[in-house]
């Protein structure tokens, strides 16, 4: 339901607030999930998919009217276990399928939001993110509870290699 109301937001504003034209969009937005997601004018959604799967990546891929993206968000988590360790590992797993993600879809100049869980994988994660963009931050959301170990890796100025 998440992937839903996001999209809900950045149809209007990649879609069409950027452009003069209405008639004429200048962004486009693909969803996944691994539920259902109910259609939405403006944006193509990809239900019952995992991001793991590489004929996923390339669905995703096929969509983009270019093939190519000039942001990528990830708000993906798995399933929790109530393992901490485990359930961070399984995160860490989709945070890198996403980087892998942006290899083969980021324009140059291109920006990733990727959510995570603080723990051993971080580093990890941010130094991959590090390699490729030229801007890395950490976010703690202010609506975020205080104990919670989420964050959000944004990283700016994609250097396509």
């Amino acid at each position: 339901m998440l992937i839903f109301i996001y999209s809900i937001l950045l149809v209007p504003l990649i879609s069409f607030s950027l452009s003069p034209d209405p008639d004429s969009p200048v962004g486009f937005v693909v969803g996944v999930d691994r539920l259902h997601i109910a259609p939405l004018d403006g944006a193509v959604f990809l239900p019952y998919s995992d991001l793991l799967e590489p004929t996923i990546q390339a669905q995703i891929q096929k969509s983009l009217p270019t093939g190519m993206a000039e942001v990528i968000l990830s708000d993906m988590a798995p399933n929790a276990s109530g393992i901490r360790e485990l359930d961070q590992q399984r995160l860490a797993e989709l945070c890198l399928c996403v980087v892998g993600l942006a290899r083969r879809v980021l324009s140059p100049g291109g920006t990733l939001l990727c959510k995570f869980w603080d723990g051993t994988n971080s580093r990890l994660i941010q130094k991959r993110l590090t390699e490729l963009f030229r801007d890395v931050k950490t976010l703690k959301l202010a609506a975020s509870r205080k104990e919670s170990s989420e964050i959000y890796f944004l990283a700016k100025h994609y250097r396509k290699s």
